[in-house]
């Protein structure tokens, strides 16, 4: 143990400590000393005085009451904070679960949209598909027509020309079949 002497109103007071305590206890007797300032002719109601000034600087820098634990006051404060970011994190959260929906309702729309085009493409492309079948079967016609007609002219020359056109009218004929087919997905699609 070591001994400092303090000094206090004037007065002298040797106290112990422990070693290395020394400089404290002398900074804590100068606070005390600080507030000192005699009030009453004794020098113990002073001295009392003076330690309850100096306490009450010391609660008041600390940002507690008197009989209020400091560790309270920190968890207190740490509390707060953490319900701060608790505000926050749910103010964050609130928004990010608006932007979730503005997400949510664009791609309704733009799964929508691309629906709806595939189904007026699918709609041209079936019109188109009507459209050749019709142009088929009228040529069908036309060719059924012909074979079935005779040819006004009875030269000889002519006559045979139309005998070979009829087989490649024919094969025309054909050649469209296989087109529609094709267009429509059916059989001739292989």
């Amino acid at each position: 143990m070591s001994t400092v002497e303090i000094t206090i109103g004037g007065r002298e007071f040797p106290i112990s400590c422990g070693p290395g305590d020394e400089a404290r206890v002398r900074a804590l007797a100068e606070a005390i000393d600080g507030h000192y300032q005699p009030r009453s002719p004794r020098f113990s109601q002073n001295l009392l005085f003076a330690c309850l000034l100096a306490a009450d600087e010391v609660f008041d820098k600390a940002g507690v009451s008197p009989g209020e634990d400091p560790e309270l006051a920190q968890l207190r404060e740490r509390l707060d904070e953490v319900e701060r970011e608790r505000d926050l994190l749910e103010t964050a959260l609130s928004s990010a679960t608006d932007a979730r929906g503005r997400l949510e309702r664009d791609l309704r729309a733009a799964r929508e949209e691309a629906d709806s085009r595939s189904n007026a493409e699918a709609s041209a492309q079936a019109e188109r598909i009507a459209t050749l079948e019709k142009r088929c079967a009228d040529l069908q016609h036309r060719l059924e027509d012909a074979q079935m007609q005779e040819l006004p002219l009875t030269g000889g020359s002519f006559r045979s020309a139309g005998e070979e056109l009829l087989p490649a009218l024919e094969r025309f004929a054909g050649l469209l079949e296989s087109c529609a087919d094709k267009l429509e997905g059916g059989p001739g699609n292989a």
